[in-house]
């Protein structure tokens, strides 16, 4: 069905949650898998220090997800993005992998707030999910 799939993760469930459905696809469909985690720095946090660290910390997620993989015996690739202060987004560089690697799909959690509106979508998500060409799979 899918031959590349990109799986945004940041360690929270919801994105652990898709990596679990392009695992499936993978071994189902034998799909290509890349994980990417993009690193966000606010304006404040933008010494290059502080950006090591959170560039540390985007890895140690990026293993661990890959481990799940290889759990499974999916091998996949492993892509570390920095989104720049006032130049661009976590979504904008989400989309940007997802247009220069011609993905077929992204798969893509969503995290949720319970409450008097009842459950969001993060900005994130939803901001992949209307600006992409290919297939956008929400997970929650």
């Amino acid at each position: 069905m899918f031959k590349k799939l990109l799986v945004p993760i940041d360690g929270s469930p919801a994105s652990m949650r898709a990596i679990d459905l392009a695992i499936e696809f993978a071994m189902k469909d034998g799909s290509k898998l890349t994980l990417i985690h993009v690193v966000s720095p606010a304006p404040v946090c933008s010494k290059p220090a502080m950006i090591e660290e959170m560039k540390g910390i985007g890895n140690s997620v990026l293993e661990a997800a890959a481990s799940k993989c290889d759990a499974f015996g999916i091998s996949a690739k492993k892509v570390l993005k920095v989104a720049e202060s006032n130049q661009t987004s976590t979504a904008y560089e989400i989309f940007k992998e997802a247009v220069d690697g011609n993905y077929d799909c992204v798969i893509i959690g969503s995290r949720g707030y319970s409450g008097g509106m009842g459950i969001l979508m993060g900005s994130v998500a939803i901001s992949v999910a209307l600006s992409l060409p290919c297939t956008t799979i929400i997970v929650r």
